[in-house]
């Protein structure tokens, strides 16, 4: 029995295109891991970088400021400062219009969404970038009052993850251009973040501690001494200042040399002793 042939089925225009959109975004998409993971791997390297910093020198310019408030507290003793007055009660708020029922409960549902996807909860910046993009759409979805959205997001829909295959061409062309241009903006971002990381004062004093080993010097160490040296002068400074005020003499009281005179007695024993007469 002759087999039938098969009938081939012609794309469609539209589906061409579609096919297109995916694979741009799936390359862009490839992209922003990679740059996800330089960023990631720069973080960890200045990270450590700047734990080794803080322990050999950060503790030390931490003691040198220390010694040198104990020096300004010498000379400019603190005064206590006045309690803070409690500020009046003011007028009792006045009654407003209650507000809408339904409004009350869009915003509790949005804050709970909020609460759950918050970029601040994120655990690496693939997840920030995740939580940033549902918290634009949890955002959007409040300022268009779609409840629906917000209750499917808090049960755990990711808007994201949706291809939307069920929807007309067109829908679905509109949102792979939305994809597209939100995954070109996140490697923007990126890029300006490992672009502002690179050039941080740590990432240079990173690369200028790197270029002196190769020099045989420990940069660091030398910067620790430095600070040492300055820890030593501003303890001697304080030492100094400290003597200097303990030397001061009390300020001259004429009040008992008065009341001397005035009573017709002579200088009490301590008044004479520290007073010189003059021949």
């Amino acid at each position: 029995m002759p087999r039938r042939a098969a009938i081939a089925r012609q794309p469609r225009p539209e589906d061409a295109e579609l096919f297109r959109r995916r694979a741009e975004l799936a390359s862009i998409r490839s992209t922003l891991a990679a740059r996800e993971a330089v960023l990631d791997h720069l973080r960890a390297q200045l990270n450590s970088f700047e734990g080794r910093y803080i322990r050999q020198v950060g503790v030390l310019y931490i003691q040198l400021d220390e010694w040198e408030d104990r020096i300004a507290e010498l000379n400019n003793p603190t005064q206590p400062q006045p309690e803070a007055l409690e500020p009046e009660p003011g007028p009792e708020p006045t009654p407003t219009d209650e507000p809408d029922p339904a409004a009350l409960d869009l915003k509790s549902l949005f804050r709970e969404v909020a609460k759950r996807i918050h970029p601040d909860r994120a655990r690496s910046a693939h997840d920030e970038l995740h939580r940033n993009h549902l918290m634009s759409q949890a955002n959007a979805a409040f300022d268009r009052n779609d409840r629906d959205l917000l209750q499917r997001m808090l049960n755990g829909y990711d808007p994201s993850t949706d291809t939307g295959d069920d929807q007309p061409a067109a829908a679905q062309l509109a949102r792979l251009t939305e994809q597209i241009a939100q995954t070109e903006q996140d490697i923007l971002t990126l890029n300006a973040e490992i672009e502002a990381l690179a050039a941080s004062e740590m990432a240079d004093l990173r690369d200028r501690t790197a270029t002196a080993a190769l020099e045989g010097r420990d940069l660091l160490a030398e910067l620790a001494a430095r600070v040492k040296g300055s820890i030593g002068i501003a303890m001697r400074r304080y030492e100094l200042e400290l003597g200097r005020i303990r030397r001061r003499q009390p300020a001259f009281n004429p009040e008992p040399l008065l009341t001397a005179e005035r009573s017709g007695s002579t200088a009490p024993r301590a008044v004479r002793s520290n007073t010189r007469h003059k021949n």
